[in-house]
C-alpha cells in the first residue's frame, strides 16, 4: 500500500512540475524549456559537439521507437518527435540543403523553428531547434535569403511581429536575432494595429536593398476576404518601412483565399510567388516584376495540387532558387487519416521551371534515383470499365510508380495501392479527367 501511494504521488508531483513549466513559458518573454545548446564556428567542432548533443541524441531514439509505425512515411521527411508543421527557409548553404519547419517540442508544444540537412535532397539528418521563442511567443513561418557569408531568416513571431535572425556557421546551429525584438512589430507604438498585414514573410534584395512581403488577407465590399501581400524594404535589417501592396492584376484566386507563407523569385525571365491559401491549399501566381515601381504584375496562376486541403492537401510552400534559373519547392501535406503523435509530413522536393510565358512545369527532384530497387514492368494493360483489375507479384510498403494513361472517354479512373488482398485496406488515386487527381 505504501508503495502505490509513493507511485501516485510521484507522478502528480510530476505532472504539477511539467504543467508549471509549461505556464511560465507561455507568459513574457516566453523562455522556452527546450534544451539549447551554443555551438563552435568551425565544421569540425560543430560536427564533434553534434555527436553527444542531448536533442539530436533524443530525436535519434524517437526516430527508432517510431520506426515500428506501418503508417510512418519511409522517406517523405516528417518530424523527428511530435508533429511538424509549414516548411521554412528553404536554403542551400556551404554543400547542404537547408530544410527548416514549425516543430512542437513535447515539453514545449509551442512552435520552435526544427531543422535538417541534405546533400540531395532526398536523405535528411536531423540537427537540433534551430531558433526559439522569446521575446516572441512561438516562431511562425517564414522564409530566408543566402548571402555570400550569411544566411538571414525573416518569420513570424507571434504576439510580437515579424522577426529577423542570421547564422553564418557551417551548420546554421547558431543563430543571432537582429535587435532582439520584431523589426516589423504587430501592434504600432501607441499600441493600435498596423494599416498592414504580419504574417508569414520572406525576403530577397534588389539593388543592395532587402525586401519583404507579409501575408495576409482584407475584407471585401462584399463581405468576404481577399489575399494580401505587404512590401517592406530595409538598407540594414533592422528598420523597416511599408511601401505598398505588391501584387497587382491577380484575377485568378478565389474570394476567400489569402497569401500564406508567400514566396518571390525569379524562375526564367518572369518571376514566381508560391503560397498557401487556407481555403484552396497551395499554389502560385506568375508575372513579371516591375523594378521600378516595385510591384508584380500577374498573368497566369497555377495549383500544386487539385484537391480539397483537408484530408491528405498540399498545405504551404517553402521556396528557394536552384541557381539555374529555376525554383526548388517543399510542401507540407495535411493528414489523411488519424495517426499517432505525428502528422504531417512533406511532400518530396520539386523543380519548377518556366515551360511557357504563362506556364509552369514541375517535376520531382533530389536524387530520386537512390530510393529505387526491385524494378518491375507491366507494360500495356486493358482496364474494363467499372471492373477492377488487380496486377499480381506487385506489392510493398513504399512504391513508386511511373505510368502514362490515356483515359480516351472515361470520366474516372482510380488506381488502388497498399491494397490488402481483399480489399480491407488500400489508398485510393483518384484520376478525373477534366480535373486532375486527387
Amino acid at each position: 500500500m505504501k508503495k502505490t501511494v509513493s507511485t501516485l504521488a510521484l507522478v502528480l508531483y510530476s505532472f504539477v512540475e511539467i504543467h508549471q513549466v509549461f505556464a511560465q513559458a507561455d507568459k513574457p518573454p516566453y523562455v522556452s524549456p527546450v534544451p539549447r545548446s551554443t555551438f563552435g564556428t568551425t565544421l569540425e567542432q560543430q560536427e564533434q559537439q553534434l555527436k553527444t548533443d542531448p536533442l539530436v541524441l533524443r530525436f535519434a531514439e524517437s526516430r527508432k521507437k517510431q520506426s515500428n509505425d506501418r503508417y510512418r512515411p519511409l522517406y517523405h521527411f516528417v518530424s523527428p518527435e511530435s508533429t511538424l508543421n509549414d516548411p521554412n527557409g528553404l536554403a542551400f548553404w556551404q554543400g547542404n540543403w537547408h530544410l527548416f519547419y514549425q516543430g512542437y517540442p513535447p515539453e514545449d508544444r509551442r512552435q520552435h523553428w526544427g531543422h535538417a540537412i541534405s546533400k540531395d535532397l532526398i536523405h535528411w539528418r536531423d540537427l537540433p531547434y534551430a531558433i526559439y521563442p522569446s521575446p516572441e511567443r512561438a516562431v511562425f513561418s517564414g522564409g530566408a535569403l543566402v548571402e555570400d557569408d550569411r544566411v538571414i531568416a525573416i518569420y513570424q513571431g507571434t504576439a510580437v511581429g515579424n522577426m529577423v535572425a542570421i547564422s553564418s556557421d557551417p551548420l546554421l546551429l547558431n543563430w543571432e536575432k537582429v535587435t532582439g525584438n520584431a523589426v516589423i512589430p504587430a501592434k504600432s507604438k501607441s499600441g493600435f494595429s498596423q494599416p498592414y498585414s504580419v504574417f508569414d514573410p520572406s525576403i530577397w534584395k534588389k539593388d543592395g536593398i532587402y525586401y519583404s512581403l507579409s501575408a495576409g488577407r482584407r475584407a471585401r465590399s462584399d463581405g468576404g476576404q481577399f489575399g494580401t501581400a505587404s512590401l517592406f524594404r530595409s538598407k540594414d535589417l533592422a528598420t523597416w518601412e511599408y511601401v505598398h501592396e505588391f501584387v497587382e492584376g491577380d484575377r485568378f484566386t478565389l474570394k476567400g483565399d489569402d497569401y500564406a507563407c508567400p514566396y518571390f523569385w525569379p524562375i526564367g525571365d518572369r518571376y514566381i510567388m508560391p503560397f498557401f491559401s487556407h481555403m484552396s491549399g497551395g499554389q502560385y501566381l506568375l508575372g513579371d516584376y516591375d523594378k521600378e515601381q516595385d510591384k508584380f504584375l500577374v498573368s497566369s496562376h497555377g495549383k500544386f495540387n487539385w484537391g480539397a486541403v483537408g484530408p491528405a492537401g498540399v498545405h504551404a510552400p517553402s521556396a528557394t532558387p536552384d541557381g539555374k534559373g529555376g525554383v526548388i519547392l517543399i510542401l507540407n501535406v495535411n493528414q489523411g487519416k488519424p495517426t499517432g503523435e505525428w502528422n504531417h509530413v512533406m511532400t518530396l522536393p520539386r523543380k519548377l521551371t518556366l515551360a511557357g510565358k504563362d506556364e509552369v512545369h514541375q517535376e520531382p527532384t533530389g536524387d530520386i534515383e537512390s530510393l529505387r530497387y526491385n524494378k518491375q514492368s507491366v507494360g500495356m494493360t486493358k482496364l474494363p470499365a467499372n471492373k477492377e483489375v488487380v496486377l499480381k507479384n506487385i506489392k510493398g510498403n513504399a512504391m513508386e510508380m511511373a505510368a502514362e494513361i490515356n483515359p480516351k472517354k472515361a470520366q474516372v479512373i482510380e488506381l488502388n495501392v497498399l491494397r490488402s488482398p481483399n480489399k480491407e485496406e488500400y489508398t485510393r488515386i483518384i484520376i478525373y479527367r477534366a480535373k486532375g487527381s486527387s
